[in-house]
């Protein structure tokens, strides 16, 4: 979330850096104290040399973080001939899950030409039915009942040709209309889940946790639905072009909009809204979660496809003005500014992933009622601030959605707020961790620049981020129904959210984690006794370091036709003792909701190093089943690197100062605890590992952090004898996401030499490029996965999004999808048309997959 006034929306992530100063306990005199934690990532998936993934981006312009290396290798080269003796990192390198070889049913969801219609009156007879709901020049055929209210129509056309599911979903709007009809609805196969084929959508492990692929089953289609983003503005990207409307720049401070006036009709995003020039791009990051270009086999996925973005540019590099926030609210849901020219696409749905420390502002609240007044719904971030969000403004406002974020295990975010004014959650991050073991932090992967002006990609984490999962999930449900009103929206999600325990957010969350399968289905009126259960997981894998307690998110996607979904869970092989449910194996799971399998690992006796647990997941009659690697690493965390920490400040001139006595250590052995006293003066404070070793700092893919996260760079105000605790931040690999790698996970192949940094499979039809992913995170469009039990030998398999454990899909030519249990799957040969032998005591089927 961008903090008004201040140094916002940065795309950092947080790392760590490493000094040798011991903690003091007192300010000096004349000074003041600042002290912390640091907290660095620690991938499941890094090598023993010490690689690791490049992710994200610095705050600063290449040439002043150069000045900045230099002055941390002048004041600190001493010191670190000595830290480099530390013993190398010892990286714990955790099992990927099996490869994937259940068979699942699932198919493109609708049926073209059949119609689900629930009557108010009770045992219509089919001819009754069928009197109501003609269609000119087409058939009418009732195919049966659901239920004494539930009647399933066909529809044939009389000359012969096929019915369209364009058609079909006509009939929806129009039959609904006819009295006596409750609702309409096309007939799907309810057990496929659409997935898009961008290529970073394997990295974009936020959408299954709030049930995206199952909700994009019942609506994928936003195009018809407006969605202001108020924000830094947004840039050109191959990966949003298609989506963004003109917009407009309502900074009307000419030095603070940095692009020669004040308000004008271009929201391009000037950048330079980090000290000294740096840029953040955010609201392209969270544009593009929005509504990235979807579906279109490169980049990203956004949540609500094709939805049009209209930019605001509201932030500059000095933040934002509560005046201009105001005026864009106004414009971007069709009220007038005087002097502006009137919005031709006024916004349905608005995103605010800004705020401030105020109490609720009579200015904002005038300006959302009006706005809600025309129709708009307003979703804002809570804030990043670890604290009650009642005196974070607008989340604290009437008439919006206030989003705190959550991890990929369902807690509260580190740094989200919290308390009565949060309305909702969405994941948001936490970059600190790598809970699915896909060497990636646990970071929203969206739309940015480079450093050098280019389209990129990067991870960041904040409730910025999770607000525009809302405000996507929000464009869905008024594509589904487009009259839908403020208080429907935010009493749907609420009414169809998943409520996190005691343990994932005692503080208070709001009603809890948005569930979009469940509030689209409610917005939808599908009945839920229509649908069998069905079962399905966020996540294919589950990273304990050490001794710990994680929740696990198992969703009903489908409905209660015979009864709740019943899961329940279980552990096999040589170290199953390890693995225990404090709550009991079983949980029951509602129609269209998701609930929680509280796992424990009790690390005790295990060997150091990498252990797998298979956790099995049954679900009752035909809900079908799901495996998960429960993976646990054993090492010996103190023997990490330490991290140096620098306190740096502008001179009168904007340059970048610090000195000897504004750099110490924050220790491995003391958990990266850290204190230093420091002359009173406004510093930033930024950190590094060396993970190289070799005495240079802030090197890409180098372990790097700034404070306050990687959300929003931000001053420390430190008075004389003031102490500053708690400014703890995480420690992230640096640097841009590749979408383009040079390695094509699942390409053809003659030898190694068309597999760049890769390998090639000759055993298998024509060639598969892969790599080992022990070493390194897989490229996009891959996932890490054991391929061979025996031997444990782990390998990036090519994802797939189409015909998920049932066809080839998106897969090449003799090769098959086979489902992971999320809603996608990886590409594997068809073993029917390959002659290929399954392993063990599997069979090959006609349909090409082993079982």
């Amino acid at each position: 979330m961008c903090r008004l006034l201040l140094l916002s929306l940065l795309l950092l992530s947080a790392t760590s850096c490493s000094g040798d100063e011991e903690p003091r306990d007192e300010p000096t005199p004349s000074g003041g104290r600042i002290r912390g934690v640091l907290t660095p990532f620690r991938s499941s998936e890094r090598s023993t040399e010490g690689d690791v993934p490049r992710t994200v981006r610095s705050p600063f312009r290449a040439g002043e973080l150069e000045k900045l290396k230099q002055t941390l290798r002048e004041h600190h080269a001493g010191r670190m001939r000595e830290a480099r003796k530390v013993p190398g990192l010892p990286i714990v390198q955790a099992e990927p899950p099996a490869a994937p070889r259940e068979l699942t049913s699932s198919e493109d969801a609708t049926i073209p030409g059949d119609l689900i219609l629930r009557f108010e009156e009770a045992g219509l007879s089919p001819e009754r039915v069928l009197e109501r709901v003609r269609r000119p020049g087409f058939r009418a055929v009732h195919k049966g009942y659901a239920s004494e209210y539930l009647h399933l129509v066909g529809y044939e056309a009389l000359d012969g040709k096929a019915v369209t599911v364009a058609k079909t979903q006509e009939w929806v709007s129009q039959l609904a209309q006819v009295p006596g009809v409750r609702y309409a609805v096309r007939n799907a196969r309810m057990h496929g889940m659409a997935a898009p084929n961008d290529r970073g959508y394997s990295l974009q492990w936020h959408y299954p946790t709030l049930n995206l692929p199952a909700a994009w089953d019942l609506v994928q289609d936003a195009s018809s639905v407006v969605v202001a983003v108020l924000d830094s503005g947004i840039v050109s990207h191959p990966d949003l072009n298609a989506n963004v409307l003109p917009g407009y720049d309502m900074i009307s401070d000419p030095e603070n909009a940095g692009d020669g006036d004040g308000r004008d009709n271009n929201p391009r995003d000037e950048g330079g809204d980090a000290p000294n020039g740096g840029s953040s791009w955010h609201g392209s990051h969270v544009a593009g979660t929005i509504s990235a270009d979807t579906n279109n086999e490169v980049g990203v996925a956004g949540v609500a496809w094709g939805a049009k973005l209209l930019p605001v540019r509201v932030l500059g590099r000095k933040g934002g003005t509560a005046f201009d926030i105001a005026a864009g609210i106004t414009w971007a849901t069709g009220g007038t500014v005087p002097g502006v020219p009137p919005n031709p696409n006024p916004a349905k749905v608005v995103n605010m992933s800004l705020g401030g420390a105020a109490p609720p502002q009579a200015l904002y609240q005038d300006a959302i009622d009006a706005a809600v007044g025309r129709g708009a719904i307003f979703v804002v971030a809570a804030g990043n601030e670890n604290v009650n969000a009642r005196n974070t403004t607008p989340c604290n406002q009437q008439n919006v959605i206030c989003v705190g974020s959550t991890s990929l295990a369902g807690r509260r975010s580190s740094f989200s707020n919290f308390g009565a004014d949060v309305d909702v959650m969405a994941s948001g991050g936490e970059m600190r961790e790598d809970l699915n073991g896909d060497g990636y932090p646990d970071g929203v992967l969206s739309t940015v620049l480079d450093d050098n002006g280019q389209p990129a990609y990067a991870f960041s984490q904040g409730t910025s981020m999770a607000a525009p999962h809302v405000a996507g999930v929000v464009a869905l449900m008024m594509a589904a129904q487009p009259n839908l009103t403020a208080a429907v929206a935010e009493s749907t999600l609420k009414a169809t959210a998943t409520p996190l325990t005691s343990a994932q957010c005692p503080e208070g969350c709001g009603a809890g984690l948005v569930n979009a399968r469940a509030a689209l289905a409610r917005i939808a009126n599908v009945d839920p006794g229509s649908l069998d259960p069905q079962l399905n997981v966020t996540t294919s894998t589950l990273f304990f370091r050490g001794s710990g307690t994680q929740q696990l998110t198992v969703s009903n996607v489908g409905g209660n036709r015979g009864g709740d979904l019943t899961v329940t869970a279980s552990v096999s092989g040589a170290n199953a003792s390890a693995v225990t449910f404090p709550q009991g194996n079983t949980v029951r799971v509602p129609a269209f909701g998701s609930a929680s399998l509280s796992v424990e690992v009790n690390a005790s006796g295990l060997p150091q190093g990498d252990t797998v647990v298979p956790l099995s997941l049954a679900g009752s009659g035909t809900a079908g089943s799901a495996t998960v690697a429960v993976k646990i690493g054993v090492g010996n965390g103190s023997s990490d690197r330490d991290a140096i920490i620098a306190f740096v400040w502008q001179d009168a001139r904007g340059e970048w100062q610090t000195s000897q006595d504004a750099i110490t250590v924050a220790r491995a052995s003391a958990n990266y605890a850290y204190s230093i006293n420091l002359a009173p003066r406004t510093y930033f404070a930024l950190a590094t590992i060396d993970d190289d070793d070799d005495g240079n700092f802030f090197e890409d893919g180098e372990r790097t952090g700034y404070w306050r996260n990687v959300d929003a760079f931000e001053p420390l105000v430190l008075e004389t004898g003031e102490t500053l605790s708690d400014v703890s931040f995480d420690l992230i690999p640096l640097a841009p996401i590749d979408d383009d790698p040079a390695l094509v996970v699942g390409s053809t192949c003659r030898s190694n030499a068309d597999c760049p940094d890769g390998v090639c499979v000759t055993d298998y039809p024509g060639g598969y490029c892969t790599m080992d992913c022990t070493r390194s995170a897989c490229p996009a469009g891959s996932r890490c996965y054991i391929v061979d039990a025996s031997t444990g030998l782990k390998a990036c398999l090519a994802t797939c999004s189409r015909q998920v454990g049932t066809g080839q899909g998106d897969c090449r030519t003799d090769y098959v999808c086979y489902s992971d249990g999320t809603g996608s799957g990886a590409c594997q040969p068809n073993c029917w048309t390959t002659d290929l032998e399954c392993g063990g005591s599997q069979q090959c089927l006609p349909s090409g997959f082993c079982r």
